[in-house]
């Protein structure tokens, strides 16, 4: 993603390129065909790690770019983008179900003619066609980069501490566009080029970027900081002083909150299991750790206690390693001890606090709500917006958000999503997704399709269950709209209400009856009773707090009488877990702590 000449003269002034990334292109350009890399992000917030091609000819023939752009900052979401002339963008901030910094997966695209279409893991997820397609018709060369944009409202706020950082790339691959003759790809219509494993650096393929930057961009690309090592191609990004695929950095600690009778602790960079998971490396007075849980990011820990109310904010963190065999030796680490917003809330998403709604604000381990990244914009007081009487809040908007979170006590809620298109005019200017807990409850929602510019409009969402404590909020653009702030995705407002609490949740009728699970807590085995007056049919699934299914003990029909179901947890880590009960579509929930 690059910004208009005069954005960048304008930030190349205010700031210097204090840090080293890195960039490698291909000598040879290429139009049309399919591209694939496969290839493990950075994470943290502030930066971009890229796979994407570019017409390095602009200005000679007109700006042209197809972008898969990874952001640290998300831990759901992959950027797809078309760039085509006037720099305009076509961006879809695209959500997906695993997080990309904890793995490799296959990341490509086919650029034909008449579409260009991203893939992941083989599959197909986004297609763009239409007259910006059309005119994507010059030759670009295929690139990776690993930078540090000055963009918050893209990539989110930096920060320096959580430097080195470092992209791994397995191999890049092309094969040409060869409609009705290939062998490759959708309808067959590509053949097969080439393949990089990176074992070594070809330098007939590849060159290095060396002193290369441009406005916008806070490192520098280096060649030192093009690594080749086990068959992988490493970008890093760093400070000025210790370049190159090396780590002298001790870990540092982020944050830390509380979440009832557990802390999560963020690190800067990635920790051994066996530092972070000993209990003794943490100290809090008053308190006893009973476990401690190395989460799939490899830099945030669960902590649980024997308690729930601290009498102290501060803790103590002790000989935490990285995989560079560099040891925190001690610090002390500020506790975000939070104060829940209650039962109702209702948010100025892209506004101040006016009437009973809180005012907008960027998302953070010291926040109960926020949004990840996205612009505020308002419109004057003078427009009368149609069918409300709350004209403020619809007259300020989040604009380019692709993630929104608020934190909920486990349970049910009735999500209203208030929307009034105050800066385009004619229907299927923007279309955007919406996804809600892992699950996609519009497509492409065309707020101009129900209501004329500049009129109130409500999404009521129901029976929205929040198991993790975070309800969270995607929002992914079919089409973008123009400019850079009034576009992508949007939203004016949002209200939550509570249905039901995680204890009250789905209780059974009469005619069943659901035990508590025991013993709880449990060792290894945990029983789940079921008394049922009738056959019926039932289903029980583990989740653990960060919301994803962990087990299905059972799927299928009860029998009249009482039946115990067992979980047998040898091979889960220590920790609390939620048993979903669902019986004849009524559900129940509970929490269990497994401690072995």
């Amino acid at each position: 993603m690059r910004i208009s000449v005069t954005a960048v003269l304008i930030i190349s002034w205010s700031f210097g390129q204090l840090y080293r990334g890195a960039e490698l292109r291909t000598h040879e350009s290429y139009l049309y065909g399919k591209f694939e890399a496969r290839y493990k992000p950075t994470q943290g917030d502030g930066m971009v790690s890229s796979f994407f091609t570019y017409n390095d000819d602009n200005p000679n023939t007109p700006w042209s770019e197809i972008d898969i752009e990874i952001l640290g900052v998300y831990d759901h979401v992959v950027d797809f983008n078309t760039i085509t002339w006037g720099q305009k963008s076509h961006l879809r901030q695209h959500y997906v179900s695993f997080n990309p910094h904890e793995d490799f997966h296959i990341y490509g695209f086919e650029w034909t003619p008449e579409y260009v279409a991203w893939f992941i893991d083989g599959d197909e997820v986004y297609r763009q066609s239409g007259e910006h397609i059309d005119s994507i018709h010059y030759s670009q060369k295929i690139m990776m980069n690993i930078w540090n944009p000055v963009y918050e409202d893209w990539v989110g706020s930096w920060n320096p501490e959580i430097l080195p950082r470092f992209s791994y790339y397995d191999y890049v691959s092309y094969s040409a566009y060869t409609p009705g003759e290939g062998d490759t790809g959708s309808d067959s219509n590509f053949t097969f080029q080439w393949k990089d494993d990176f074992d070594t650096f070809d330098y007939n393929r590849w060159e290095k970027s060396h002193d290369h930057t441009w406005g916008g961009n806070q490192s520098l690309f280096i060649e030192d900081n093009i690594h080749f090592e086990n068959g992988k191609m490493i970008l890093c990004l760093t400070t000025i002083s210790d370049i190159g695929y090396v780590d002298y950095s001790t870990p540092k600690v982020i944050w830390s909150r509380q979440y009832n009778n557990s802390l999560n602790i963020r690190f800067s960079e990635e920790v051994t299991y066996e530092s972070a998971a000993n209990v003794v490396n943490y100290n809090l007075a008053g308190v006893s750790f009973l476990n401690a849980l190395l989460y799939s990011d490899h830099r945030t820990v669960n902590l649980m206690m024997d308690a729930d109310v601290l009498s102290m904010n501060v803790m103590g963190v002790y000989n935490i390693q990285d995989d560079s065999q560099n040891i925190l030796q001690s610090d002390i680490v500020w506790i975000n001890i939070p104060e829940p917003l209650g039962d109702t809330i209702k948010i100025n998403t892209g506004g101040d606090f006016a009437l009973d709604y809180y005012g907008d604000q960027i998302w953070g381990p010291d926040k109960e709500y926020g949004f990840v990244a996205g612009n505020f914009q308002n419109i004057s007081n003078e427009i009368d917006i149609q069918n409300t009487e709350n004209d403020i809040i619809y007259r300020s908007s989040l604009n380019r958000v692709a993630s929104y979170k608020v934190r909920l006590k486990p349970g049910a809620y009735t999500l209203k999503m208030l929307f009034s298109e105050n800066h385009y005019d004619n229907p299927g200017d923007r279309v955007f997704d919406i996804t809600i807990e892992d699950n996609v409850v519009i497509e492409n929602l065309n707020i101009l399709s129900y209501t004329q510019p500049h009129t109130a409009h409500i999404i009521v969402l129901n029976n929205i269950e929040v198991l993790d404590g975070v309800l969270d909020i995607y929002l992914s653009a079919d089409i973008y709209g123009v400019g850079y702030t009034h576009a992508g995705p949007f939203i004016n407002g949002i209200e939550i209400y509570l249905e039901n609490s995680l204890s009250s949740m789905g209780s059974a009728p009469s005619l069943f009856k659901l035990e508590k699970p025991y013993p709880n807590p449990f060792n290894n085995n945990i029983s789940i009773p079921i008394f049922s007056h009738v056959k019926s049919s039932a289903s029980i699934d583990v989740f653990d707090l960060v919301g994803r299914k962990v087990h299905t003990i059972y799927e299928g029909a009860v029998q009249p009488g009482t039946t115990y179901f067992l979980w047998d947890a040898k091979i889960a880590a220590n920790g609390i877990y939620v048993i979903r009960s669902i019986v004849n579509g009524k559900k129940h929930y509970d929490k269990i702590m497994l401690l072995k």
